[in-house]
């Protein structure tokens, strides 16, 4: 595996309804050669993806594909080439439709998950499990989904300000690496308030 990735926290935006807006069809219709290419981009994510790179903050994309259909990765990084050019190729992990993303961070990342390392999707049960094995999420609220109120966790809609939005990532990467900070020194607040 070439490494590409530091040891220092990443922000991970998911492609497919985080990125882009999903479609709810059919999924073989999904599965056709240039379905990725068609998907419109989901701008304000978009742009407050642009302003954490500006800032110099690590960025990436998670997300899953049909890794042997010969053209859907190829789809995606087209697609990625024109709406969000400021992520390289080489930042772009993809695994496989129906996994869990998590299964694959060591072997994609070259290290173990933090809790510094977020995850903005736009499904409560990715989310859940990337929290599960120790990351943080943050949910994207769009039309198509936010509708059960069963993420309980950090959330923006697609519809805040850019800026708004790359703030507020910002905000609770700092919370976030704190957090991972606190553990790996074995420190909790409680243990403060009582010495």
């Amino acid at each position: 595996m070439r490494r590409v990735f530091s040891e220092e926290p990443i922000i991970f935006f998911d492609q497919d309804g985080t990125l882009n807006r999903w479609r709810w069809i059919d999924i073989n219709e999904v599965k056709k050669e240039g379905y990725f290419k068609s998907v419109l981009p989901r701008e304000n994510v978009i742009d407050a993806s642009h302003i954490l790179k500006i800032r110099g903050i690590p960025i990436a994309t998670y997300g899953a594909a049909w890794l042997d259909d010969g053209h859907s990765v190829d789809d995606k990084n087209w697609w990625m080439d024109r709406f969000v050019p400021h992520i390289d190729i080489s930042k772009r992990i993809y695994v496989p439709c129906g996994s869990e993303k998590v299964e694959y961070f060591y072997e994609k990342v070259g290290r173990d998950i933090t809790r510094a390392d977020i995850l903005i999707d736009d499904n409560s049960d990715v989310l859940r499990s990337w929290e599960i094995n120790g990351g943080t999420g943050i949910k994207v609220r769009t039309a198509e989904n936010g509708r059960f109120g069963t993420w309980r966790g950090f959330s923006f809609r697609e519809t805040d300000d850019p800026g708004s939005i790359a703030s507020y990532i910002v905000y609770i990467r700092r919370l976030a690496i704190a957090a991972a900070e606190a553990k790996a020194t074995g420190y909790t607040p409680s243990e403060s308030l009582l010495a």
